[in-house]
């Protein structure tokens, strides 16, 4: 019997200046985070499609709402409309989540506290 890689969700609930927007999203390759992050440096119409279809293919779910309170469905379509920036926040949300370290690390840490009492003096034997 094998191990049997269950895909990975990230929820993405830290979106800089989105406050309240929480997406849920599949993990994604090695290789095709190397594509995309090649693809965000690239100008032109295709890099930007491409972007987009593997975004949305993706997705898991999320929380946006349109100006009457509706549920937006995840659809390709739909993120086509979206803002421009919220798009690129998304985008570098998703891939620092995949490729960041967890901000949790040293918060346990008591950073900077001394040892309470003398130091230990060395002496040469």
């Amino acid at each position: 019997m094998g191990y049997r890689k269950v895909p990975t969700i990230h929820t993405i609930d830290d979106i800089p200046g989105e406050d309240g927007l929480i997406v849920r999203m599949q993990g994604i390759s090695f290789g095709k985070v190397r594509r995309v992050t090649a693809l965000l440096d690239d100008e032109g119409d295709g890099a930007l499609e491409e972007i987009g279809k593997l975004v949305v293919s993706k997705l898991v779910s999320w929380n946006l709402e349109d100006g009457d309170g509706r549920a937006i469905p995840v659809t390709i379509e739909e993120f086509d409309e979206l803002d421009f920036q919220l798009v690129l926040k998304l985008v570098n949300a998703w891939l620092d989540r995949m490729t960041g370290v967890s901000d949790d690390l040293g918060k346990d840490s008591s950073s900077g506290v001394k040892f309470p009492g003398q130091p230990v003096t060395m002496e040469a034997l």
